[in-house]
């Protein structure tokens, strides 16, 4: 048996319903109540108001505090500070124009290269020895949600 015919068939006579029974029943079974008989589509456009909304707090505004920390650290940088690149070079600023800093390299004085302001990924001395380094102890976690008094 095929379905095909049976899509196809004009002669089933597709009646709507009578309009108190879907109201009651939407009423009871629907949070949004008569919203969603009545206008279906302004409930579709509710939830996609809501999914960009929740979108927004979980993954833009997070990584806009994270730039502006980052702006702001990049801006705090001053001659003589040693940084690090996004691409694990350590060196030490020597000059700061507009758009770059200039930042000397290795053991040999002489390298100067200029290397834009958003490539620096922060302030920090490399560690020179064979030793680890020390570990600052770490702040207490904040308990979750559903997790109990658990120590």
């Amino acid at each position: 048996m095929s379905i095909v015919p049976f899509l196809l068939d004009s002669s089933t006579a597709i009646l709507p319903s009578s309009g108190d029974t879907a109201a009651a029943s939407s009423s009871s079974g629907n949070i949004f109540g008569s919203l969603a008989s009545s206008n279906p589509i302004m409930l579709i456009v509710l939830y996609c108001v809501l999914l960009v909304g929740v979108m927004y707090f979980l993954s833009v505004r997070p990584n806009q505090k994270r730039e502006k920390q980052l702006a702001e650290m990049r801006s705090a940088i001053a001659v003589g500070d040693s940084i690090i690149t996004n691409s694990g070079m350590f060196g030490k600023v020597v000059d700061i124009t507009y758009e770059s800093f200039i930042i000397e390299f290795g053991i040999n004085k002489g390298v100067r290269i200029p290397v834009l302001k958003g490539e620096v990924l922060g302030k920090r001395e490399p560690n020179l020895s064979n030793e680890a380094p020390v570990q600052a102890e770490q702040p207490k976690k904040k308990k979750g949600l559903f997790r109990r008094n658990e120590e």
